[in-house]
């Protein structure tokens, strides 16, 4: 069996408004796979522990960082422990834990969807969706740090880095079908 094989779920990693889930989910339909959105799945585990949270930001500000980092870890796990075919579109911080690391380098063929800061920042502000800061700044302004703090996670557990600029989604996605078709031959 190849390395790639024994890890059939491709997961996308990078910063919040880097297209994890836009992009996930076209590259999910063009393969014939499932979809997942851990944040969306974090969201639905934090109604099961109690917390009445309709988004991903709002569960973090309900449940604290802490609370938040350990159900996403478990949701991870849910999610990484069988081997599924699927496509995983990570939340931004989920490399922050060294068990986290572990469990997408063993279990799930990553890929880095490397976006500039100032096109990131101008999605985020265009973004309607409630982004908490999880430093106490401004979303916008803690994206240099989180992309400092987080970089060196992303490019090792990546297969591939792709630098999306501001690339289509579409695009992005046919970079990454490439590189699948390119480790596979």
């Amino acid at each position: 069996m190849s390395a790639s094989a024994s890890r059939p779920t491709l997961a996308l990693l990078g910063l919040r408004c880097s297209g994890k889930t836009t992009i996930g989910r076209l590259l999910a339909a063009e393969l014939g796979l499932p979809f997942v959105d851990l944040d969306q799945e974090l969201v639905r585990a934090g109604r099961y522990a109690g917390w009445r949270a309709v988004s991903v930001g709002e569960l973090l500000e309900r449940a604290g960082q802490a609370d938040f980092r350990d159900l996403e870890a478990g949701c991870l796990r849910r999610l990484l422990e069988p081997s599924q075919r699927l496509v995983l579109a990570t939340g931004g911080g989920v490399v922050e834990r060294p068990d986290n690391r572990t469990w997408l380098a063993r279990s799930a063929r990553c890929f880095y969807l490397s976006v500039p800061l100032e096109i990131l920042a101008a999605r985020l502000r265009a973004d309607p969706a409630p982004r908490p800061p999880l430093g106490g700044l401004d979303a916008v302004a803690e994206l240099a740090e989180l992309r400092a703090r987080r970089e060196a996670h992303y490019r090792s557990l990546a297969e591939v880095v792709i630098e999306c600029g501001d690339a289509p989604p579409s695009e992005v996605v046919v970079r990454i079908r490439s590189a699948l078709a390119a480790s596979a031959s």
